[in-house]
C-alpha cells in the first residue's frame, strides 16, 4: 500500500519539482524539449532492443530451448519504455537504466535470485533443482544428442 502511495502521489510531485528546477537552470522550453526528446528516444530504443530480444527468443525456440530470459528481458524493456514515455526526468532516468542491457540482465538475475530461482551465470545450462540442503545438479536430465539410423519393421512383413 505504501508503494502505491509513493508511486501515484509522491512521484508526480517529485517529477514536478525536478522539472521546475531543471527548467529554472536550462530554461522552461529546453526542459520541455528534453522531456519530449526522451519520449522519442525511448520509443526508438524499445523498438530496436525489443526486436533484437525477440529474435534471440525465436532462435532459442527453434533450437528447442525455453526463451525464459528473453521473455523477462522483453518485459523489462517494455517497463523501461513505459517509464521513458511518462513525462519527467526521474522516470526517464529509471527507464534509461532499464534499457541498458547489462543493468537489465543484472536486475532480472537479482529479482530471480531473491524469488528463489537459480539462474546459471554462464551459457552452459545444467538441470538444477532446489531441495533441502541447497541446490543440486541432476546429471541424469541434461540434454544429450544421439546420432543414429533406424529402420521400421512391421509385424506382418509389409512396408
Amino acid at each position: 500500500m505504501r508503494f502505491l502511495f509513493l508511486l501515484f502521489i509522491l512521484l508526480p510531485i517529485l517529477e514536478m519539482v525536478v522539472l521546475i528546477k531543471v527548467g529554472s537552470i536550462i530554461g522552461a522550453w529546453n526542459a520541455v524539449a528534453l522531456v519530449i526528446l526522451s519520449v522519442f528516444v525511448g520509443i526508438e530504443v524499445i523498438r530496436r532492443q525489443g526486436f533484437r530480444t525477440t529474435l534471440q527468443a525465436r532462435q532459442k525456440m527453434s533450437a528447442g530451448e525455453l526463451p525464459a530470459m528473453e521473455m523477462l528481458e522483453n518485459l523489462v524493456i517494455a517497463l523501461g519504455g513505459l517509464l521513458m514515455v511518462i513525462p519527467g526526468f526521474i522516470t526517464d532516468i529509471l527507464g534509461m537504466f532499464l534499457l541498458i542491457p547489462p543493468v537489465r540482465r543484472w536486475l532480472i538475475r537479482r529479482w530471480l535470485k531473491v524469488n528463489g530461482v537459480k539462474v546459471p551465470q554462464s551459457n552452459i545450462y545444467e538441470a538444477e533443482y532446489r531441495r533441502e540442503g541447497g541446490w543440486h545438479k541432476d546429471q541424469n536430465h541434461l540434454n544429450h544428442t544421439f546420432d543414429g539410423d533406424y529402420t521400421r519393421e512391421d509385424d506382418d512383413g509389409s512396408n
